[in-house]
């Protein structure tokens, strides 16, 4: 799953329930109908923008990093946290192993249990 996958997938969450707290809070205000959505609109167009920086950060690394573009990153002084990431990245991948690894050792043992309790029945 690609990095930027894992970080929409949260992102959307947040936002869905910041959009939805602040719905439910300027309703329960009784706010002027006109104030209410004018808030909304600014929750919204403040989610869009988060968004759109959030992509275009995931689009920066991606190329840096496809194309190793080390001279690039240093002169936009984003090169620790291109090198940060990488490392949360191939950690979570040595992770992603890790927990396959663990949950095929489980489903084993399971079914070597359910054939010992067939043959014990």
């Amino acid at each position: 799953m690609k990095l930027w996958d894992r970080i929409e997938r949260g992102m959307e969450a947040g936002f869905d329930a910041a959009l939805s707290a602040v719905h439910a809070i300027t309703e329960k205000a009784g706010e002027g109908i006109e104030l209410t959505r004018l808030r909304r609109e600014k929750a919204r167009l403040e989610t869009e923008v988060t968004r759109r920086l959030a992509e275009l950060g995931n689009a920066v690394y991606e190329k840096i990093s496809a194309e190793r573009l080390s001279e690039i990153s240093e002169n936009l002084e984003i090169k620790d946290f291109i090198l940060d990431i990488a490392e949360h990245e191939a950690r979570m991948a040595n992770i992603d192993l890790r927990l396959n690894k663990e949950l095929k050792s489980e489903e084993e043992m399971d079914s070597k249990e359910g054939k010992v309790e067939v043959s014990q029945g």
